[in-house]
């Protein structure tokens, strides 16, 4: 009963999986992604010196709202404005901006722009924005983080990632996603080099009580050298477990249990890489 609430646990709440590079296991943490440390404003009027600023913290640019993070929060809001320096290159930080042209308790609308700045005077190095990633209905984005794992491509070039997390709202059917972009410098611009792919997901059916299956995917993901290209291929490592939950005598709870193990890898071609349809975002 315990190891089925603990499941139960991670499919009603939002998980956060694990990212890799060069065998990097250190876990992708939440945490950190505030360092904006005040400048946040300062930011903001540098990248979109049209935008006029609101007296509740935020912005509005053209017919889009720019939340300022709050001073004490990490992550509590998916549409703020989030920073962080990148270990790779750490006269750089990398601002992600939710430009929100609707926020409603039933759907939002919005894009994200990648912005690279330099750490110390916030010029505006490199942007790129990224039409509706930000925007959801049913299923939710609950969080926004950078991934400055080690992504090294080839020798002397690096990419960084943006995960974004999305949660569903149905009890019976709970859904949870994460999902990983990566980005790079190519040609003095900054472009995406991986569009998008489902690093974790959970999603299960059950009476709310005890009977139910449930799936947990997780993918882990390592750089290796490609036996065709200049640029690494990635290996993905995928971990599946399954769990059927029936009921059994004086309200005891059976869990049965199966794990399936495999490994894909994803090629760069042309200018990114080709991340097979049953990889990518829901």
């Amino acid at each position: 009963m315990k190891h089925f609430l603990n499941l139960l646990a991670s499919l009603l709440g939002l998980f956060a999986v694990t990212g890799f590079g060069i065998v990097i296991s250190a876990p992708i943490a939440f945490a950190g992604q505030n360092d904006c440390a005040g400048r946040a404003a300062d930011i903001i009027r540098q990248a979109y010196p049209t935008a006029t600023a609101g007296s509740d913290g935020t912005f509005v640019f053209e017919d889009a709202t720019i939340t300022l993070p709050a001073p004490d929060s990490v992550r509590d809001d998916p549409h703020a404005v989030i920073c962080r320096i990148w270990p790779a290159q750490p006269e750089l930080m990398l601002v992600a901006v939710a430009l929100m042209t609707e926020l409603s308790d039933t759907e939002n609308e919005g894009d994200i722009e990648l912005l690279m700045v330099d750490s110390t005077s916030l010029k505006v190095k490199q942007r790129l924005r990224l039409e509706g990633l930000v925007s959801d209905d049913a299923v939710r984005v609950t969080s926004v983080a950078f991934d400055t794992a080690r992504y090294q491509l080839a020798p002397g070039k690096m990419a960084f990632g943006l995960r974004i997390a999305l949660e569903g709202s149905s009890r019976p059917n709970p859904f949870g996603e994460t999902t990983l972009w990566l980005f790079a410098i190519d040609n003095d611009r900054l472009k995406t080099v991986l569009d998008n792919i489902a690093v974790g997901r959970s999603e299960g059916e059950w009476d709310t009580m005890c009977a139910g299956e449930f799936h947990e995917t997780i993918r882990t993901l390592s750089m290796e050298s490609s036996a065709n290209t200049a640029v690494s291929d990635i290996l993905v490592s995928e971990k599946v477990t399954t769990t059927v939950n029936k009921a059994g005598k004086a309200d005891e709870c059976n869990t049965d249990e199966k794990v399936t193990t495999r490994k894909r890898r994803v090629l760069y071609e042309g200018s990114q890489y080709n991340v097979p349809k049953d990889l990518k975002r829901f």
